[in-house]
């Protein structure tokens, strides 16, 4: 298998665990804040979750759709700017009072991937050198 399509599958992958993530504080807000690191009051309203999770299920669509479509440098650029999202998640967990590391280690592992699949991805499109004199 090639890099290109180890980094495009685990891309894919990343995009369907995010589809899956934000689908989780869709339906089960609760179930998705803990499995994030908040807990939370057994009143409390899920307006949060709901705006987490249609913006993970949006990021996670973007994610495959580049992959699938083998978009490599669009797909780069996504992973790049993305990567902010788990640096504020990690930061919010941090925040909360249970925040430890067992809770960010998923947020870690996130910013590690998304920056390594960066990498990859930047070196398959790196334009071909010019050598013009």
């Amino acid at each position: 298998m090639t890099q290109r399509n180890i980094t495009r599958s685990l891309s894919l992958l990343l995009g369907l665990g995010m589809i899956f993530i934000g689908a989780r504080f869709l339906l089960a807000p609760r179930a998705g804040a803990e499995g994030f690191g908040v807990f939370l009051p057994a009143d409390s309203n899920y307006a949060f979750h709901y705006a987490k999770g249609i913006r993970d299920v949006f990021s996670g669509l973007l994610l495959a759709l580049f992959a699938g479509l083998g978009y490599d440098r669009p797909l780069a650029w996504v992973t790049l700017l993305g990567a902010l999202i788990p640096c504020v998640d990690l930061a919010i967990v941090l925040a909360q009072p249970t925040g430890s590391l067992a809770l960010a280690t998923p947020h870690l592992l996130a910013i590690v991937l998304l920056l390594a699949l960066t990498v990859s991805l930047f070196t398959l499109t790196r334009p071909a050198s010019t050598n013009t004199k």
